[in-house]
């Protein structure tokens, strides 16, 4: 594929450009991932050393985390496909100031904070346990509030995302001119192997840059078609075993929501080939992948408890889930923060030797 990620020089053939996009996204993926795995840790340790009652601090500071991760990824993500999207355009003989959709949609993600505010605010709410309300005057407020705003932006965003499948749908499809334009000469494809020898093989060795390039690309294909077939597959299997008295509770949400948790999984074999690239035994697969331990340890008790709500009469759901909230932490959950705090230096480690330089054999 075209190396020239960031590059707006220059024209791209669609196939490489669907690749550079997937790059992108592999790499949004990858640097969500990490940043959720550091928010934990700190927001749990500034909870508890600087607050008494350390339960709603960490909520609020764990949701503006993932307010500014999540609004940060969505305005980067149009803005840095940018350079790929010129570049695709001047192949179908177009001029760069086509791509400015991209940039309308990194505007309509500045919702976002708005969003989490509003949840922020019904969550503390929620939380009070006096009479009287803090941010509303009453629940119902809270609820056309919130569910108004919320209308508002899934209609904003469902129109920026008809807008953008146009856009994206011809500028995949337009096929590039096949002479000369003003942009340059018609771009070269590189031959690339199969997609089982490129992405799923673990024989043979591997380079730093093709190996980053498509590990990439295998993260943001896995992020869509794991949890997908979790969801459409395991999550009915799993309903059906629990429905029979043959699955524990709880089992039917682990089934929905493993699959955001374990795609990663997905890159195994380029870390194998990798790891052989470099002289390091496979075995410390087992450390890149280490992030991952607490990530099903997290998913276990989340679907444990959705589960356990199925079992209390409705009038009792909602203490149940405040009580919840409350006892997630707290200093009750430091084993489970440190076991968290030491896989992810275990994956960082890992993650670093990876991308080592090449030796001469590699």
């Amino acid at each position: 594929m075209n190396d020239a990620i960031f590059t707006a020089s220059g024209r791209l053939t669609r196939r490489d450009y669907a690749l550079t996009i997937a790059v992108l996204c592999g790499g949004m993926s990858l640097w969500s991932f990490i940043a959720i795995s550091a928010l934990l840790p700190l927001t749990y340790i500034t909870a508890t050393a600087f607050f008494r009652e350390a339960g709603a601090p960490f909520w609020i500071l764990l949701i503006m985390g993932l307010a500014i991760l999540f609004t940060l990824s969505a305005i980067l993500l149009p803005l840095l496909a940018v350079p790929a999207t010129v570049r695709r355009l001047h192949d179908i003989g177009c001029g760069g100031w086509l791509a400015f959709p991209l940039v309308l949609m990194s505007l309509v993600s500045l919702g976002l904070p708005a969003f989490f505010l509003f949840v922020l605010a019904a969550l503390l709410e929620g939380m009070n346990r006096t009479s009287e309300m803090i941010f509303f005057d009453s629940p119902e407020q809270i609820g056309m509030m919130l569910g108004g705003f919320v209308l508002s932006y899934f209609i904003l965003c469902f129109v920026s995302f008809f807008i953008l499948s146009v856009y994206g749908a011809w500028i995949f499809l337009k096929k590039g001119t096949p002479a000369a334009n003003r942009y340059g000469e018609p771009p070269v494809e590189e031959a690339i192997p199969s997609v089982r020898a490129a992405f799923l093989s673990s024989t043979g060795t591997i380079a730093r840059r093709p190996f980053v390039l498509r590990t990439l690309i295998v993260l943001a294909a896995a992020g869509i078609i794991v949890p997908t077939a979790g969801q459409s597959i395991l999550y009915p299997c799993a309903a059906i075993l629990k429905s029979l008295g043959i699955a524990p509770i709880g089992t039917d949400f682990f089934a929905l929501i493993v699959g955001g948790t374990i795609y990663p999984l997905a890159a195994l074999p380029l870390v194998l080939r990798r790891l052989r690239s470099i002289g390091r035994s496979a075995w410390e697969a087992v450390a890149v992948f280490a992030m991952l331990l607490p990530n099903l340890i997290s998913t276990t008790e989340i679907a444990r408890f959705l589960g356990s709500l199925d079992l209390l009469e409705e009038d009792a759901i909602g203490a149940a889930v405040i009580e919840e909230f409350l006892s997630i932490g707290t200093t009750d959950d430091t084993a489970f923060i440190a076991l968290w705090m030491l896989c992810a230096a275990l994956s960082l480690v890992g993650a670093v030797r990876l991308l080592r330089a090449d030796t001469a054999a590699g």
